[in-house]
């Protein structure tokens, strides 16, 4: 092999080390999907990764403002507990929590709850807490745009030292917009299509009148 083909493979082969290396120091708790439709009854996950030395035994989701008929999926070995405030009708969650179970290390899990999203477009801040056996609560809760804003040193130290991190998100979205005009689209489409046929019938009840006529004055 040539000195550059050694290079290339030896560029090629450092740019990879980079990015294996290029880890973050903590995996997030991601809730999915990113985004969903107005007024849409939507099954969330919250990905719980472990990515410490000891498993996760609890973890904690705060619910954002404005959703509503919220409903956990039963997880085995797990225990579920909602929180809500008022009462009765007037009952809003606000919280799930599950615990007494585990999250082994270097594994992840995954919890699902039900929820209608609100009817006019929004963002979900997605509030998450996990803790581990040892007592360590990883706070993900910290604005996402102050963490961009942050340098490498200060985003490891804030999961390194403060064992902070960044909330995830849901985009609430207008798709019924997006659905009307494909729909106005169509009908305009067709409508054109129609008249086209119209006029083209026309022509050719003109063009045999024309004949007609032309014929008789013979």
């Amino acid at each position: 092999m040539s000195y550059k083909r050694q290079s290339f493979a030896s560029t090629l082969i450092g740019i990879a080390s980079l990015f294996l290396l290029a880890t973050p120091a903590f995996a997030h708790v991601i809730v999915y999907p990113h985004q969903v439709g107005i007024a849409a009854t939507q099954d969330f996950t919250v990905s719980v990764p472990n990515e410490r030395d000891n498993p996760v035994t609890s973890v904690k989701l705060l619910i954002p403002a404005g959703l509503t008929a919220v409903s956990p999926n039963a997880t085995s070995g797990w225990t579920i507990n909602i929180k809500s405030k008022g009462s009765g009708d007037n009952a809003v969650i606000n919280e799930i929590d599950w615990t007494n179970g585990s999250v082994p290390v270097g594994q992840r899990e995954e919890f699902i709850f039900q929820a209608q999203v609100p009817p006019t477009p929004t963002t979900l801040d997605w509030k998450a807490y996990q803790t581990y056996s040892d007592g360590t609560v990883v706070s993900w809760d910290v604005d996402p745009a102050k963490v961009a804003n942050l340098s490498d040193a200060q985003q490891d130290a804030l999961a390194d030292k403060q064992k902070k991190g960044e909330y995830s998100t849901t985009q609430v979205i207008n798709d019924l917009a997006r659905s009307n005009d494909m729909t106005n689209s169509v009908n305009a489409a067709t409508q054109n299509a129609q008249m086209a046929e119209l006029f083209a019938g026309i022509a050719v009840i003109l063009a045999f009148i024309a004949i007609y006529i032309g014929w008789k004055k013979k």
